[in-house]
């Protein structure tokens, strides 16, 4: 079981996240996700709101990679784990709010909460740290 370090949680809070996933035949897919953000030690969450090729594919196919980089100091993070779409509850309605500061007229899909099973560092060559 991996554990987000401090370190990892305010570089997460403090860089885009880029989250791929993979239809069930193995298509890849890769998209930002602003709403990204640590909910505690070991899963991250966003909300997908509009329900396109990341939506499809989570439903086919849970497993999920995220990246986390900054490009000028080569430091970034990459976190592998299993979705769960969450429909109701605290979650969903962070998705809610979103949706509705945003002005999107439907309502969103899920929250995704996200178990992270891996960490490597995308500085120091790929390496696992967890």
């Amino acid at each position: 079981m991996a554990k987000l370090t401090e370190e990892i949680k305010s570089f997460i809070a403090d860089h885009e996240a880029f989250i791929a996933t993979a239809s069930a035949d193995g298509t890849p897919n890769i998209g930002t996700k602003g709403s990204t953000q640590v909910l505690d030690d070991e899963h991250i969450v966003f909300y997908e709101l509009t329900g396109g090729r990341t939506w499809a594919n989570l439903q086919e196919n849970p497993q999920v990679a995220i990246a986390v980089a900054e490009k000028s100091t080569l430091k970034g993070y990459k976190l592998i784990g299993k979705a769960e779409l969450v429909t109701d509850g605290e979650l969903y309605e962070g998705a809610k709010k979103l949706a509705e500061m945003l002005k999107i007229p439907v309502p969103p899909k899920a929250a995704v909460k996200i178990k992270i099973d891996e960490i490597y560092d995308l500085g120091k060559g790929g390496s696992k740290i967890a």
